[in-house]
């Protein structure tokens, strides 16, 4: 009898469970079906943030110079203050990435823009190398939930058929940020060493009060739990059935779970070639041509000057993002189309692969010829527009294809990609400097 009473309450829990579920898909709560206002102001809110996070690694490169001789050491120690920033924006990831699946992303970004305003204006007053160093590294820990979970809330916002725009419009701030930050510490460090990180500080306290002001929590299985919460409270039913089906619809992990999946879950996703790819081969790329315009390549302008070379790498990015919002979905469109409506991640995977490696030869041959200024100008604008393309593309196939564990996938491709751009200042010099401008782009 009771084995019979269980069978039945298991069937109806299941159907129940099965109705529910797509009454959410279309509910008005449900996060891609809010108004678009409402999704693209979450968007855009979190495309700064993430353009603030890969700013304030680079707006401290001019610094570098100051502080070895304020600090009395190598420039490799000195270099230590953007790496670790890098570091750090690779590590966090895998703190607020599950924090942000079971906890909900609203509250894992609060939390982090929070931590990296305090961090940076730490860096504001301390004086001494090794603070600035350790608050540096906390400041990209912070700083890493723009970068780490912006694809993810892209993906709960927007249906795959609609995710190219959004995307790509995303995809500008993590790669227009280092051109930005550059060009900005440039001018500002002839204030005074300090300007560039209060300059941050306060645009990006600035930013976190919007992240509080707008930001609402768009993760798919906690609003889901929460929806199935109140619209099963006031129903009639077997006691422990609402519960049942909350937990057979979206079932709740344990703290045992996710410090598994914090650990476990990135590192599986790296293994991936198309991750590994993404996160390790695109940012030494940019982040080498870094030293290239502050370091080697001036044609003697001045230090400020010298940053304006940061502009064409900027136009390129630009100008690919807006061909990527328009183009993607209509490429994703047309492909699914002709193959029965079926759409696959791999259709992301069309655009831009071979456009990068034109501009890097441009730029390098160029420059070591000493042609006009002009020349290596065109050069990056090339480079940085099939690099954008490249970065739009996969960024849209990993929120797709690892999808409803997109966050974790951003997780593990953050940590290789800033592993990677944080090695490339230490050694980059050493490289230019033997093998000449012309031979490490192409």
């Amino acid at each position: 009898m009771v084995e019979e009473r269980m069978s039945k309450l298991d069937a109806t829990t299941a159907s129940r469970t099965i109705d529910l579920q797509k009454e959410w898909t279309e509910s008005p709560e449900h996060p891609q079906n809010w108004p678009d206002r409402t999704r693209w102001t979450i968007a855009l809110v979190i495309a700064f943030t993430g353009f603030l996070s890969t700013a304030d690694s680079s707006v401290f490169v001019a610094d570098i110079p100051i502080v070895q001789a304020r600090y009395h050491t190598s420039k490799e120690i000195a270099t230590l203050t953007f790496s670790l920033y890098l570091v750090g924006l690779g590590c966090g990831p895998f703190v607020f990435a599950p924090l942000s699946e079971l906890y909900g992303r609203q509250r894992a970004y609060v939390v982090s823009m929070i931590g990296f305003t305090l961090m940076n204006l730490g860096c504001c007053f301390v004086d001494s190398l090794s603070g600035i160093i350790v608050l540096r590294f906390l400041a990209g820990f912070f700083g890493s939930s723009g970068p780490g979970l912006g694809v993810a809330t892209i993906s709960d916002l927007f249906r795959p058929h609609e995710r190219g725009g959004p995307i790509a419009i995303y995809g500008i701030g993590p790669m227009l940020g280092p051109v930005v930050g550059s060009l900005l510490g440039g001018w500002l460090v002839l204030l005074s060493w300090r300007w560039p990180m209060r300059l941050m500080t306060i645009i990006i306290g600035i930013n976190t009060v919007c992240v509080i002001a707008f930001m609402r929590e768009t993760s798919g299985p906690v609003l889901e739990r929460e929806w199935l919460a109140r619209r099963l409270q006031d129903e009639d039913g077997e006691k422990g059935e609402p519960e049942a089906i909350v937990s057979s619809a979206v079932p709740q992990i344990t703290f045992h779970e996710l410090v598994i999946r914090t650990f476990t879950r990135p590192p599986r996703l790296l293994a991936n070639p198309v991750c590994a790819i993404f996160s390790s081969y695109y940012a030494p790329l940019l982040y080498a041509r870094h030293d290239v315009s502050t370091g080697l390549f001036t044609y003697n302008w001045p230090a400020g000057t010298a940053g304006l070379a940061y502009i064409p790498l900027g136009i390129g990015f630009v100008g690919s993002a807006i061909t990527a919002a328009l183009t993607q979905d209509r490429i994703y469109r047309y492909l699914s189309e002709r193959n029965r409506n079926d759409g696959i991640p791999e259709y992301r995977l069309v655009i831009g692969m071979v456009i990068f490696p034109v501009g890097l030869f441009i730029f390098g041959w160029t420059a070591q010829a000493e042609t006009h200024w002009i020349l290596p100008m065109i050069g990056s604008v090339v480079f940085s527009y099939g690099l954008m393309l490249c970065f739009n593309s996969l960024q849209t196939y990993i929120s797709d294809a690892f999808y409803p564990y997109g966050a974790a996938a951003m997780a593990g491709a953050t940590m290789l990609r800033s592993a990677t751009g944080a090695i490339m200042p230490i050694f980059a010099p050493i490289m230019y400097r033997n093998l000449g401008i012309a031979i490490p782009p192409g």
